[in-house]
């Protein structure tokens, strides 16, 4: 940007900034205010500047004059950084009296750190500050986060001549010979830990030990994490099971977050754990994926996709159809998975099928909006509680009369009142969405269900949806498949999909004992904000079981 303009809101800008560092000489960086100040006063130029009052001559030499001061600045910051430096006032001093400990978490080796990063060190180094002044003798170490994918995924980026991570690189001053040496993992934690301590801790005056670094990687800190691992074992919280893991067919294992390290598209994408309720038809097996396997008692009818292509798969000692590429995925989560033979969707169409635990014969129905990439391409329809199933009856004229199992406050019909009350026209509405997470919600946190469910009647959805699947599950009539909230590509252009790792280290975080033991240690805990505090041992009672790795054992 061409710098041809300044503004008398720079010399306010510039005296204040002045006078914050004249008082907190610690805290804040006199090139940084100055830069700041330099861009308030260019965006504020057009409004009032020295041009607007005629005064070019006095403009140009202010400009001068100026940067000529920034560059003073600079000098003296550096000075006085290198003094504080040789100094070794950021060491601990290890003197008798008070104790204090405290750090950051370590940030990963995935590329250079934003301002996130820089504002949340800040607040350790407030903090540290505060308990050295208060007569603390403060030990401030600092780490790296070098193990797991980000490294070894920024490597392959440069090895492959991946354009995007080479400008980002360059435009970020990294120069040619190190790039060149990025493509080995090690290298990428070396040099982008110098970065950090160099390019943006010591700059930024943090109170960090810099004779206490390390990296997640350094034979000293491995031991102390196999120390951790022999505890917990001692303890009984490792155990092995199988982990289902995001995983590319090309690639390997990936990781999926929104920094989209790994991936292109996808980021935020959860994994589901769809219940397949295994419908019979003719000694085959139609397995129907559902996140809502109480809503098996009102099921009317079954969708597939005429237009699509299906398989036949042997799964274990059973025939299931299939869509093609859930097949694929299949095969990826469960063992002895098969494929025997390819059919189009449109044979399946008029067929019945018997549905388990009401054991209830239901029609199957062609419907193009259902997407054969998602679980299993094989949906149940429950036009009384889904607004999608009973916005597809209606537009499609189907005979189908909805069947109500769940008493919500408010409605006799939840799915039909809603589309009625919402004015959703057909299928391609957008509020249908809205109108389905509207009824989840209600009959999730307030629904009852109804006489016609057997021996779940009279009790809540919150308490019966889980026990409802493990009836299924323990009885061989469902089955489990993980899939992602939505499409996640990787770099490489190929689909991400989950895959089984079995024999999985998991620590055990869902061990009542370990839950309990934790919330009374939260007491002794000073948390701020304060309600943090208050939510801290309700967030301990979801914690579910934690896998250790992940390319499994």
């Amino acid at each position: 940007m061409e710098i041809n303009s300044f503004s008398p809101c720079s010399l306010i800008a510039f005296f204040l900034a002045t006078s914050i560092k004249l008082f907190l000489p610690n805290f804040i960086s006199f090139a940084s205010i100055i830069s700041y100040s330099t861009i308030l006063s260019i965006q504020m130029y057009n409004f009032i500047g020295f041009k607007s009052l005629g005064l070019v001559w006095f403009h140009n030499r202010y400009i001068t004059i100026f940067f000529s001061i920034l560059m003073e600045f600079e000098e003296i910051e550096k000075k006085w950084q290198k003094r504080w430096f040789n100094e070794k006032i950021y060491e601990a001093r290890k003197e008798k009296g008070k104790k204090f400990f405290i750090h950051f978490a370590y940030p990963g080796i995935s590329g250079y750190l934003h301002v996130g990063h820089m504002r949340g060190f800040t607040y350790s180094d407030i903090i540290a500050r505060y308990k050295r002044m208060s007569g603390y003798d403060v030990i401030f170490p600092a780490g790296f986060h070098a193990t797991g994918l980000p490294a070894v995924s920024l490597a392959k980026k440069v090895e492959r001549g991946d354009e995007k991570t080479l400008q980002y690189l360059r435009s970020n001053g990294c120069p040619e010979e190190i790039i060149k040496k990025l493509s080995d993992p090690i290298e990428v934690v070396k040099y982008f830990s110098n970065v950090y301590v160099e390019e943006y801790w010591k700059k930024f005056g943090f109170l960090i030990d810099y004779t206490r670094l390390m990296d997640t990687i350094s034979p000293g800190y491995k031991k102390f994490i196999q120390w951790q691992f022999y505890k917990l074992k001692e303890l009984d919280l490792l155990i092995q099971k199988p982990h289902y893991a995001p995983y590319c067919p090309n690639c390997g294992p990936v990781a999926v977050d929104k920094s989209e390290t790994d991936i292109s598209q996808g980021g935020d994408a959860e994994i589901l754990e769809f219940t397949l309720i295994k419908f019979k038809m003719d000694g085959y097996i139609l397995p129907a994926a559902t996140l809502r396997p109480e809503t098996i008692f009102g099921v009317t009818n079954m969708w597939v996709n005429g237009s699509e292509d299906y398989v036949i798969a042997k799964v274990g000692n059973e025939k299931w159809i299939v869509s093609e590429k859930a097949a694929f995925k299949l095969k990826h989560q469960m063992d002895d998975v098969e494929i025997i033979e390819k059919i189009k969707g449109s044979k399946l169409v008029g067929k019945k099928c018997v549905a388990p635990l009401i054991e209830k014969e239901v029609p199957i129905y062609d419907a193009k909006f259902v997407d054969t990439s998602v679980a299993t391409g094989v949906v149940m329809s429950v036009p009384a509680h889904a607004p999608y199933d009973y916005v597809a009856l209606r537009d499609m004229n189907m005979p189908v009369e909805p069947i109500v199992i769940i008493k919500i406050k408010g409605y006799e019909i939840p799915a039909k009142e809603i589309v009625e009350k919402m004015g959703i026209k057909d299928q391609h509405d957008e509020r249908l969405e809205e109108a389905t997470q509207i009824i989840y919600k209600e009959e999730f946190h307030s629904g009852i269900m109804n006489e016609n469910c057997m021996e779940y009647a009279g009790r809540k959805i919150n308490e019966v949806k889980d026990e409802i699947k493990e009836k299924m599950l323990q009885r061989n009539e469902a089955a489990i498949m993980r899939e992602f909230s939505k499409k996640v590509i990787c770099r490489c252009g190929a689909e991400v999909i989950i895959k089984k790792i079995p024999d999985q280290w998991f620590i055990r975080y869902s061990d009542e004992e370990l839950t309990e033991k934790s919330k009374e240690h939260v007491k002794s805990m000073n948390i701020y904000p304060s309600e943090y505090k208050e939510e801290l041992p309700k967030v301990l009672d979801w914690f579910g079981d934690r896998a250790c790795i992940r390319r499994g054992s």
